[in-house]
């Protein structure tokens, strides 16, 4: 078995040289063969990795944060080879989804050793196809707003610094949301479509049906009228606070199209993309993630 391990060397010279030993070690014993490529400033993941993959790699490693993981699983969606994610980064969402634990040491025993594969949803967005989350008004501007060196430094907590900039000069917009072909007007500060349990039980208490490989995804929509009700209701969601559901939510089959009175932009899997309209596409099954032998599935 040959793997192509892509890392993000943002997490600095100590972290890789970590993993390196951790690859040496358990990847020895697991006979599997190793190349390490550290991604740079301005490079295409996705691009890097459908180039390599004709040279017979049958595993990709994504070693980083949640943009890397996603880059890396465009590159691999459709191929049939599997993703596997060793998480180093602020948020770690897609890892935490599917149980894989942010210990170094455990993230690579679990590929080198014990685990089963995975199938997961993508969300085509033009070109790209995405795993998480998207969507536009506070999202999108708080994500705008905050820099790197302030999520190295504070990590999540970097974002309700942020939050609380945007709100202050946020206010709703008129958008169109078209979901299956069937389109609504909202007056909204923020729109989120999700294919990730965890982002949807963090904005409804109540835990609605979204799964990251049942071929669906679901839309919140917050619609207030006061803007300090809905930056303490957004402040509460990125702390991991119980909060009360305030918004309303639609299930995906096919399709979700965003547009807006003005352009606004669109984040997904937490860059910066573009800016509305917006076009999502729901791709059922479309990339293999290896996870934990023993993981149970959400309900």
């Amino acid at each position: 078995m040959k793997a192509l391990v892509i890392s993000n060397p943002v997490t600095g010279k100590a972290d890789q040289q970590l993993l390196q030993d951790s690859l040496n070690r358990l990847f020895a014993a697991a006979h599997i063969e190793y190349e390490i490529y550290e991604t740079r400033k301005g490079d295409s993941v996705a691009d890097i990795v459908r180039r390599r993959l004709p040279e017979g790699f049958g595993l990709v490693v994504a070693s980083g944060g949640d943009g890397t993981v996603s880059e890396v699983g465009d590159g691999l969606a459709g191929t049939g080879i599997p993703l596997c994610i060793i998480p180093s980064g602020t948020g770690n969402l897609l890892a935490g989804e599917l149980e894989i634990p942010v210990c170094l040491e455990e993230a690579v025993a679990i590929i080198a050793g014990v685990h089963r594969e995975r199938k997961i949803d993508g969300m085509r967005i033009g070109k790209r196809i995405f795993f998480l989350n998207a969507g536009v008004g506070i999202n999108a501007a708080v994500i705008g707003g905050t820099n790197r060196n302030s999520k190295k430094r504070f990590g999540r907590i970097a974002y309700v610094g942020s939050t609380m900039a945007k709100m202050l000069i946020s206010k709703p917009r008129h958008l169109t949301i078209e979901v299956d072909g069937k389109a609504q007007p909202y007056h909204a500060v923020n729109v989120t479509i999700m294919n990730c349990r965890i982002i949807g039980k963090q904005l409804y208490p109540g835990d609605p049906d979204i799964r990251i490989d049942d071929g669906h995804l679901g839309v919140g929509i917050l619609s207030m009228k006061k803007i300090c009700r809905s930056s303490w209701y957004v402040i509460k969601v990125l702390l991991s606070w119980i909060v009360t559901p305030v918004t309303d939510f639609i299930n995906v089959n096919k399709t979700v199209d965003i547009r807006s009175s003005v352009p606004m932009q669109v984040q997904a899997d937490g860059d910066i993309i573009g800016t509305t309209p917006v076009h999502v596409e729901v791709l059922p099954g479309v990339l293999i993630v290896l996870v934990p032998r023993q993981q149970k599935d959400a309900p």
